[in-house]
């Protein structure tokens, strides 16, 4: 009896799929999530604000929380055996996020985010303490809408929680002085004067 041959012989069978736990890497809506969230949190640290702080937050829990449970499932597949460029796309996640995070409580965005805007608000002071207009809008890399005028200078809010505010004021002469006017019974008064250098000086108020 002979065995006939099928011709052409059959294709070879594909090459086997790339195992599961290798997709599972962080890919473009991952990284995007994680980029807004940087975003967020680099807006909140320039103008130290507090409930942009608080929701950011919850945001950046939800990704680490997401994160880790998608590298968990990963190592009880494969052991956490990956070649060094996913490795990157696993941990670039994380370190950005931790710099994002030392740098911001460091003050260094804050002051990035001022400085950038200093000579702006230099040419506003000249104006408005010349006698100008009090409505003002943007400036530089700040909504400042329309600035308050003080007993020596004017100040305008950076963020306002409703629970607390910020914001900046410029004085021709040490501390800002406040009037009357300045003072509303929804707040209990500025307090906490940082000086910016330039006659420029950080307050903050807190809801009454």
């Amino acid at each position: 009896m002979t065995t006939q041959v099928a011709w052409p012989p059959p294709p070879p069978p594909p090459p086997p799929s790339a195992p599961r736990e290798q997709s599972r890497a962080p890919g473009a809506i991952f990284y995007l999530v994680t980029g807004i969230a940087i975003l967020i949190a680099v807006d909140a640290s320039s103008r130290r604000s507090l409930w942009v702080f608080v929701v950011g937050g919850v945001v950046w829990i939800l990704i680490a929380a997401v994160w880790c449970i998608r590298l968990a499932s990963t190592a009880s597949r494969s052991g956490l055996q990956m070649p060094a460029a996913r490795w990157v796309r696993w941990l670039a996640i994380p370190v950005a996020m931790g710099l994002v995070f030392v740098v911001g409580l460091s003050g260094m965005v804050f002051g990035a985010r001022f400085a950038a805007s200093r000579g702006a608000l230099d040419q506003m002071a000249a104006e408005v303490t010349a006698g100008g207009s009090t409505e003002r809008g943007w400036v530089g890399l700040y909504d400042v809408g329309q600035v308050e005028r003080t007993a020596n200078g004017f100040r305008f809010v950076i963020d306002d929680s409703g629970l607390s505010r910020i914001g900046v004021a410029y004085s021709t002469g040490g501390e800002p002085v406040f009037t009357e006017d300045n003072y509303s019974p929804l707040w209990e008064g500025p307090f906490g004067f940082e000086s910016l250098g330039g006659g420029w000086w950080l307050w903050a108020e807190e809801w009454d």
